[in-house]
């Protein structure tokens, strides 16, 4: 049921279905904009969530994709504060809703709840801390490793030859979670390619050698 449920007895998971509206969103519909107030909590539960950053000087950074059993927009909710990214559906996605008030209120009624939240919350901060770490502590070549080995976890797909990360999913993502340029994440999968770490099409990456990887990214 995904990561506000887990662990849930039968009264608290009841009272989240009931109170949740079920929503469909097409392909490149926005959930939300950077900067909104936090009216919303989403939890996915089909289909893809890319979130993304513009910097003062305008330039996008891709941050996370989110898939089924994830909660979109959880830090700026209960946190109060207005969403520091923007949602958009990378494919058909279909979610559940509660209004801010809506869950705020479960979570002052059910400690369980509010549990999940806390520890939801706390996993992103943490998340975004390694990602800082990552950006100035790391060379390009651990960086890239890192974002592949990531994004096999949240959205890759368990083939043959390995764990395939597909489209939507691109390499210009890649660059932008990684803070290089898309030459040189392409130079850098070329060169893994010919030593057998990836496989590369068109619109996929295969991670082959995810062990590897993991060196690689320290």
């Amino acid at each position: 049921m995904g990561t506000l449920f887990a662990g849930l007895e039968r009264e608290p998971a009841d009272a989240l279905l009931d109170a949740a509206t079920h929503r469909q969103f097409a392909e490149g519909t926005t959930l939300f904009h950077q900067g909104d107030a936090p009216s919303q909590l989403f939890q996915v539960s089909a289909g893809l969530v890319k979130l993304s950053r513009v910097n003062p000087e305008g330039e996008q950074t891709t941050l996370r994709f989110m898939g089924a059993g994830d909660l979109v927009g959880c830090v700026a909710v209960f946190q109060q504060s207005p969403f520091p990214a923007t949602a958009i559906a990378s494919k058909p996605t279909s979610v559940l809703c509660w209004g801010a008030a809506q869950i705020l209120d479960l979570t002052r009624r059910y400690p369980a709840i509010s549990a999940n939240a806390l520890k939801t919350v706390g996993d992103r901060a943490r998340e975004m801390i390694d990602r800082v770490a990552e950006l100035t502590d790391k060379g390009v070549e651990a960086r890239i490793a890192s974002v592949l080995l990531r994004l096999a976890g949240q959205v890759g797909r368990t083939c043959l030859a390995g764990v395939e990360i597909a489209y939507p999913v691109t390499r210009r993502d890649v660059a932008e979670m990684t803070g290089v340029t898309y030459f040189t994440v392409s130079r850098i999968l070329g060169g893994w390619q010919r030593q057998g770490l990836v496989q590369l099409g068109r619109v996929r990456i295969i991670v082959m050698e995810p062990q590897r990887l993991a060196q690689i990214a320290g």
